[in-house]
């Protein structure tokens, strides 16, 4: 049986003020429980008024949102969000064009809307552009989907693609960043690679390939062990075995003729005898098929896990040798690689406790500490008002500071400052449709940017608030709260968690469709109420105390702040910890935010806005 996986790689060119590509990708859950990946290249031209980073995040907002949760037809549910997208550009002065591909089980869904963005697919040595607005059609190990604007095709080599059986798609996007980075339409220019790559489940698993050839499927079966690989399995074996194990069938063959010998003779109870002792053959046969049974079943469950063993341990070591070798030269890359060869150690040594496999963890460690990036922030001071802050926001181009009992809207650009009163006893601010929602003791109030104020719900014993698509939600010590607006401006109650969670009261949360809750040293992961397998790889030094956390649908990455240590935490959704920033401004951090480039992180220090470059 085979199945595949993806790999996706994604370049786009910087942002201008009316034109900009945008390049997703994210694992979104259906009705039923299975996931499935989007990915979307998206361009948009706009006129003054509008900002075509804004548009961009609305879209693909619209995109994962119509997706999660979907049932029934998939391509009817790809083509649903093609549709909406399409009616929330209407009457606005946008010219958008898209690709929505939606990799579902062993299909390619795709929805197309405009001209500005194509869809190629790669069959080494063969391509062929899909044209239809509307479809699907199966995936197949060792295609290449590229999803991409005009402006990037009429720079791009195709041949890469085709005169090459070794794809090395990484050095590919290397080298186009920067011919990109040169174009005069480069905020028109974005592509996604997606590799299909196939998976053998009997047995069967893929192993990393060397620099150069990375990406390529490589296939080892693990059920064939090398003779010197067995050696001391089989040594082992022996040791085990019984050293003086007797046959007893002979004697009892003895015994049965024996009886039948004195049966010819005529004695009686030579009869019964001959009757008991057949029984008890029986008995000890079918003892001894069972014991053969059984000891042949432990032996090959034991050389599996030798097999496996050895599997994780041989990958392992490939990918250690081979961080090792590109560390000078790829610091961030080798990092990568190393944590997937620990993440492999790991596994070996969870099937044998061995002193091979506890060496090679100790040095791919002591390799990950070489390789962590560290950086100090120098700070620009933004802003400085009135109030401690407890809560930062953007707003369009504007940043928003929230003080106990004012709001401040900051223009980043002439730094001008408007004040907006609102309600005392804040303990904390998020804000959503340029409406800022305030969190107090045991009200949530929706001030407008005009500065109109109301108390929408009653709501006490929370200590964090976060809006996402028009929901409310609220953070208590072992629940989080959902309040879904009504007609009329009513909100609907309703518990977001399936079961209580252990938060403490300094935890803090964050959503981009899934939601994520710091508490102490670890971060939580919920997907409809559902608390997700979540764990931090690559991390060797000790976390503090986790406390403020800043992410959205747009981003890859979580932020982090570990204000025991006065630090910055830079975490992929898939758990692999990035870097780190040091700053003595972070362990008086009370909010953070950071733009969708991820390229500037603002901050919100006692009273003042302070900016830093990442």
């Amino acid at each position: 049986m085979e199945e595949f996986s993806l790999k996706i790689e994604k370049i786009a060119g910087v942002a201008s003020e009316h034109s900009a590509c945008g390049v997703f990708n994210k694992k979104v859950t259906l009705a039923d429980g299975t996931l499935g990946t989007v990915v979307s290249c998206i361009l948009v031209k706009c006129e003054e008024e509008e900002d075509a980073q804004v548009v961009l995040r609305d879209i693909f907002e619209l995109i994962t949102t119509k997706l999660e949760g979907a049932e029934g037809s998939i391509l009817a549910a790809v083509c649903k969000v093609s549709e909406a997208m399409q009616e929330l550009v209407l009457g606005r002065k946008l010219e958008v064009s898209f690709i929505d591909t939606f990799f579902y089980e062993n299909v390619c869904y795709i929805a197309k809307f405009g001209d500005g963005v194509r869809i190629l697919v790669f069959e080494t040595p063969r391509f062929s552009e899909i044209k239809f607005e509307a479809g699907s059609g199966p995936i197949a190990a060792g295609q290449i989907y590229l999803i991409a604007t005009d402006a990037f095709l009429s720079i791009f080599d195709s041949s890469v693609l085709t005169d090459n059986q070794n794809i090395d798609l990484e050095g590919i996007i290397d080298g186009l960043a920067t011919k990109i980075s040169v174009e005069d339409n480069q905020s028109e220019t974005g592509a996604a690679f997606v590799y299909v790559r196939g998976e053998e489940l009997d047995g069967v698993k893929e192993t990393g390939g060397t620099k150069g050839t990375e990406g390529i499927l490589q296939i080892e079966d693990t059920r064939e062990i090398r003779e010197e690989e067995m050696v001391e399995a089989r040594e082992e074996q022996k040791v085990e075995s019984p050293s003086k194990f007797k046959n007893p069938l002979p004697g009892f063959f003895k015994i049965i003729f024996g009886g039948l010998s004195k049966l010819q003779r005529g004695d009686i109870r030579a009869v019964l005898a001959l009757r008991r002792n057949i029984v008890v053959f029986a008995l000890v046969i079918l003892l001894i098929l069972v014991i053969s049974v059984g000891w042949t079943l432990v032996q090959k469950s034991r050389r599996e896990k030798i097999a496996e063993f050895e599997a994780h341990l041989a990958t392992a070591s490939s990918k250690y040798q081979e961080g090792v070798a590109i560390a000078e030269l790829n610091k961030v890359r080798a990092r990568e690689i190393l944590i997937a060869a620990d993440h492999e150690a790991g596994l070996a040594l969870g099937i044998l406790n061995d002193e091979k496999a506890k060496k090679l963890v100790s040095e791919i460690s002591a390799k990950l500490k070489e390789t962590e990036t560290t950086s100090n922030v120098n700070f620009e001071v933004i802003s400085e008002v009135a109030s401690p802050l407890i809560g930062l926001a953007i707003s369009g181009k504007n940043l928003i500071g929230i003080s106990d009992d004012k709001i401040f809207e900051v223009e980043t650009g002439e730094k001008k400052i408007r004040e907006i009163k609102s309600s005392g006893n804040t303990k904390g601010g998020f804000v959503y449709d340029e409406r800022v929602f305030i969190l107090t003791d045991d009200k949530v109030y929706r001030v407008d940017l005009a500065g109109e104020s109301k108390k929408i719900i009653e709501a006490a014993g929370y200590h964090d608030i976060s809006v996402f698509l028009g929901n409310v939600y609220l953070l208590s010590g072992e629940q989080i709260a959902k309040f879904v607006p009504l007609e009329g401006g009513d909100f609907w109650p309703t518990d977001y968690l399936n079961a209580k969670e252990d938060f403490g009261i300094k935890g803090r949360f964050a959503i981009d469709g899934s939601v994520w809750v710091t508490a102490r040293d670890k971060i939580f992961k919920f997907t409809r109420g559902v608390r997700q397998n979540f764990e931090i790889s690559g991390l060797t030094s000790k976390v503090g105390e986790f406390g403020v956390i800043y992410t959205s649908s747009q981003l890859d990455n979580l932020y982090v702040i570990d204000s025991v240590n006065s630090a910055l935490l830079v975490i992929g959704k898939d758990g692999i910890y990035k870097r780190v920033y040091q700053s003595g401004e972070f362990a008086r951090t009370a909010d953070i935010v950071v733009n969708p480039g991820e390229k500037t992180m603002y901050l919100v220090s006692a009273n003042k806005i302070l900016m830093g470059k990442l």
